[in-house]
């Protein structure tokens, strides 16, 4: 599972799955920002508004940054992998949610005539490298072992000689791909709420 031969072999499988998750996630991004009102997006952006303003009332806000923003990454990603076992819907669909999130949020701040360039450096960039590569390797591994369940479901119903071989390969390789994961999401959070969260409320920079 963790040898070098073992982890290789995971990423070879899974590179492909990889790209088209960061594919999707940014056709997502150009059809949210092309939208001018959706109602299930403007709930969700609510929420989220919410959220922060919870976390940055509170009397330790970056800490509660922090763990916000670092407990709920990880319970979606660990959605995204392993719900994707059925049938790959769950990491499809999260990887559209928050790619038309990001563009639904900044296509209206741009129809506001703002420029939204230096909004993206100062509040998505310093972070969102990090946070999307876990992303993107978290719904990739969830597609990963989709195709996987269903093709061994299949060799199963034809009675091909171990059918589930590659299955079981998969969801052993999602195990140290999880623990990357969440290294990396632990980082993204650190960025996200020391750097970019001065960056957001440094006044000269606002």
């Amino acid at each position: 599972m963790f040898s070098r031969t073992a982890l290789l072999q995971t990423w070879k499988n899974l590179r492909r799955y990889f790209i088209f998750a960061a594919i999707l996630f940014f056709a997502s991004v150009v059809v949210g920002g092309s939208q001018t009102s959706l109602p299930f997006l403007d709930e969700q952006m609510k929420a989220i508004s919410e959220m922060a303003n919870e976390a940055s009332s509170s009397d330790n806000p970056q800490w509660s940054f922090f763990t916000t923003i670092f407990f709920n990454n990880v319970r979606s990603v660990v959605l995204a992998m392993y719900f994707g076992i059925v049938l790959c819907m769950m990491p499809v669909f999260t990887l559209v949610l928050n790619g038309m999130l990001l563009g639904y949020l900044f296509g209206g701040i741009a129809d506001q005539g703002f420029n939204i360039w230096p909004i993206i450096a100062k509040s998505i960039l310093p972070h969102g490298i990090v946070e999307f590569l876990a992303l993107f390797l978290a719904c990739g591994m969830g597609i990963y072992l989709g195709f996987s369940a269903i093709k061994s479901f299949w060799g199963s119903l034809i009675g091909k000689d171990k059918p589930w071989s590659g299955f079981v390969f998969a969801l052993k390789g999602s195990v140290p791909t999880l623990i990357a994961i969440v290294l990396l999401l632990l980082l993204a959070a650190v960025i996200e709420s020391t750097f970019t969260y001065w960056l957001t409320t440094n006044s000269e920079l606002a």
